[in-house]
């Protein structure tokens, strides 16, 4: 099982959705981009210049598309594009998807950081206006993402933690599982 997570814009949530895939589905978790995930990840967690192709691993590019990108994207199970309402992110995210098309591997776009309904409708709109057969999850603004990294658990282990955590990241938490539903049973466009 390969996935890879990429985005040419930088700061939409990569490396947490990365990792906390990579935790809950216990996958190893090879990165391009220098971050944090061999500390907090410890023997599961690789980065490297040009990382190598190898089963059950997310891939967390950074943003941008270098040699061997493709070549490991393509032989995904899927590519998840984490993307933000913000207008440059939506335009990056169009750059990004016009690419990943052309390997026909299904899409997994996810709405990251949006703060309202209308925020989250107008970066779905923008996307859907310019493609067809996406999937779509989306994520409110949560500080579950910088938790995650900072304390080195997945987005499921620290809803965990309390009963107020719990009832804090249900509703992100009720979509990360769809997301996670989605990957291991397999993605269709």
């Amino acid at each position: 099982m390969i996935f890879s997570t990429i985005n040419k814009k930088g700061g939409v949530g990569k490396t947490a959705f990365s990792f906390s895939i990579a935790k809950d589905l216990d996958l190893f978790l090879q990165s391009n981009d220098s971050s944090i995930i061999e500390s907090i990840y410890p023997d599961k967690a690789k980065i490297s210049t040009h990382p190598p192709l190898i089963d059950h691993c997310i891939y967390d590019f950074g943003g941008f598309i270098q040699s061997g990108v493709l070549e490991i994207a393509k032989a995904s199970r899927a590519i998840i594009i984490p993307c933000t309402p913000l207008y440059n992110s939506l335009l990056k995210t169009i750059e990004t998807i016009q690419e990943m098309q052309a390997l026909k591997v299904p899409l997994m776009v996810l709405i990251t950081d949006y703060q309202s309904l209308e925020e989250r409708e107008q970066a779905s709109s923008t996307l859907q206006s310019n493609f067809t057969d996406l999937n779509f999850f989306f994520f409110k603004h949560s500080k579950i993402l910088e938790n995650s990294m900072r304390k080195g658990l997945s987005f499921k282990e620290l809803s965990m933690q309390t009963p107020l955590s719990k009832i804090h990241y249900k509703t992100f938490i009720t979509e990360y599982q769809r997301l996670l539903d989605t990957l291991t049973q397999g993605v269709s466009q």
